[in-house]
């Protein structure tokens, strides 16, 4: 019950209270709402400043490593977020996690590296 009012804090005008509640989702989320976070994420991402995107990148991160089997949609969402518009430490954290995810879960490798287009 709590992560869905979490959810809607997604929507909050003010960008932080928003960056929490999507990070505190990533890291309490199950495996069964990682799609939906996933699309959640997609959006959201558009409108908040580099910063908070790298807050957002650890924290999928730390769900790619407790749901390996998930690996996929969250890599996928790490390559399109890697062609969407950003700084230098957004893209390096972008990188960073998906070495991370693909070292942690050798299974990965393929989403990792020859992703969508």
């Amino acid at each position: 019950m709590c992560n869905l009012d979490l959810e809607h804090l997604i929507s909050d005008t003010n960008r932080s209270i928003a960056t929490l509640a999507i990070t505190t989702l990533l890291k309490t989320g199950n495996e069964s709402s990682i799609d939906r976070l996933m699309k959640q994420i997609q959006s959201f991402m558009s409108e908040i400043p580099d910063e908070f995107k790298i807050v957002v990148v650890r924290a999928i991160q730390g769900l790619c490593l407790k749901f390996p089997n998930k690996h996929d949609v969250m890599m996928n969402l790490l390559s399109t977020m890697l062609r969407d518009e950003g700084g230098y430490q957004y893209k390096e954290a972008i990188v960073n996690t998906i070495i991370a995810v693909i070292e942690a879960n050798p299974s990965s490798q393929d989403t990792g590296l020859i992703s969508p287009v």
